[in-house]
């Protein structure tokens, strides 16, 4: 017995040795991969600076304010198809701005390190409006899982070989196939159910129908595509107006989701800015690609701040008022 109580207790020391190992190189490539990243887009503005500064800069408000509906307008279809899940998953309706206070406050936690932080502020915000632990996180979980594999399919349909290179369409092909499989309600569900067992969490049964999966994926494809177009539309508006249109949205979509994947690097910083110049390159004119890049997290930052206007009278409040609200209501 006391043999066994020493293993255990070496077992869970090692444990936390790999969980504090693996933090801190988390820590470190925050600390280091975002700088670097960032070096170079810098550098490389730095040493097109010439070009960039004779070329004839400006701006059209007209096309910067279609940007900004547009950004605008994708949150609150990502919110609506966020609701539409939550709904399937605890049968209980959010209000949109309930919906949309949870998602504007939590999406702030993309700034720290780790990734993690979007979605424990979403689960402890649905767990205050009084929805269960386990399915506030099903219903985060089922949320991420439509928007990275729909952004995944979306960009590599269109980019192509720009993305997949020299690998065989046939393995690409098989690659996304389980991908969207993946969504399928009952593999979802049992794959779910699986991570809620070993997290301890009570299971939870999805009411998904396939044709319902299906027609939240097209939805989540579209925030993919309109969200390409607001910074197509801010391209515009620097009088970059003959960059083809496919390729860029979704070039964007690209350098978004491998920022958004790069746990290391909060917000993407500087991952998304990379990548984004290497594939905006062969559109835009020589040295071009990287100030772009700069001025799109700027701006598309900007719009954030600006969607938050409608949380000011929500902050105002006294915390006698802001009490949980009903969320059948």
């Amino acid at each position: 017995m006391t043999n066994r109580k020493q293993e255990l207790a070496d077992l869970s020391g090692t444990r936390r040795s790999i969980g504090s190992s693996g933090g801190i190189v988390r820590l470190v490539l925050a600390i280091v991969v975002p700088p670097v990243l960032l070096f170079f887009v810098v550098r490389s503005i730095w040493t097109k600076w010439d070009v960039i500064s004779a070329h004839p800069w400006h701006v059209d408000l007209g096309w910067l304010l279609i940007s900004a509906v547009a950004y605008l307008a994708d949150i609150v279809l990502l919110i609506q198809l966020w609701r539409a899940l939550l709904v399937i998953v605890s049968g209980k309706p959010l209000r949109f701005r309930t919906a949309y206070r949870i998602s504007t406050l939590s999406n702030l936690g993309k700034y720290v390190p780790g990734k993690v932080w979007t979605i424990m502020g979403m689960i402890y915000l649905l767990q205050q409006e009084g929805l269960a632990a386990s399915t506030a996180l099903a219903s985060t979980i089922l949320h991420q899982a439509f928007t990275v594999i729909a952004g995944a399919v979306f960009v590599v349909i269109v980019l192509g070989t720009k993305i997949w290179g020299d690998l065989p369409a046939a393995s690409v092909v098989i690659g996304l196939g389980l991908s969207v499989v993946v969504l399928y309600p009952s593999v979802f569900t049992r794959l779910l159910n699986f991570g809620l067992k070993l997290a301890r969490r009570e299971p939870v049964q999805i009411r998904l129908s396939f044709p319902l999966a299906l027609g939240l994926f097209v939805g989540y494809v579209l925030a993919w595509v309109i969200y390409g177009i607001s910074f197509w539309c801010m391209m515009r508006g620097l009088q970059f107006g003959g960059s083809p249109f496919w390729e860029i949205v979704a070039a964007f979509g690209a350098a978004y989701l491998i920022g958004f994947l790069a746990l290391f690097a909060p917000g993407g910083l500087g991952v998304r800015e990379g990548i984004l110049t290497l594939l905006l390159a062969p559109y835009l004119p020589t040295g071009m690609a990287a100030p772009v890049a700069l001025v799109s997290r700027l701006w598309m930052t900007l719009v954030e701040l600006l969607g938050m206007a409608p949380l000011i009278p929500w902050f105002r409040r006294s915390p006698s008022k802001t009490a949980p609200a009903n969320p059948a209501r």
